[in-house]
């Protein structure tokens, strides 16, 4: 398996995915619109399922602070579904899959690190322009 720097798989996520692929295999055999329907409800949920089963730092996504998850990943929610769903409709392998996963939670990290640091800079500089203004207070009762 390629080296992953920030997906956790667990088993169950690769049972999961192994399911959904088999979905989207059985969807092709049934042509009647009650069992298409069903078969489309479970590879919904399925694919949401597989989602909440993302570990990263340790975490789940299903029982990761909603506060954090909005910040870190909320964004790329809808492209981390249509990675699943594409994924497991054209039977991607595993090893794959999650590879390509880990990719774009290296994204989402590098966007927050980004964030981070354009945080530190401006900290930076509030601090050298308070301590420029209280040079500057310091300065001005000598000159009167």
């Amino acid at each position: 398996m390629a080296e992953l720097k920030y997906l956790e798989p667990t088993e169950l996520l690769e049972k999961i995915y192994a399911t959904l692929c088999s979905e989207y295999e059985d969807a092709e055999h049934y042509k009647d619109e009650k069992d298409q329907s069903e078969i489309d409800v479970t590879k919904r949920r399925l694919t949401k399922k597989i989602f909440n089963e993302f570990v990263v730092d340790e975490e789940y996504f299903l029982t990761m602070d909603s506060d954090v998850f909005k910040e870190r990943y909320h964004l790329y929610e809808d492209d981390f579904l249509r990675l699943i769903k594409q994924c497991s409709e054209n039977r991607v392998e595993y090893e794959t899959f999650v590879q390509i996963i880990d990719d774009l939670i290296a994204s989402a990290k590098f966007r927050l690190h980004a964030f981070e640091q354009l945080t530190e800079e401006i900290q930076k500089l509030q601090e050298v322009d308070e301590q420029e203004e209280s040079e500057e207070e310091n300065e001005d009762p000598e000159e009167e």
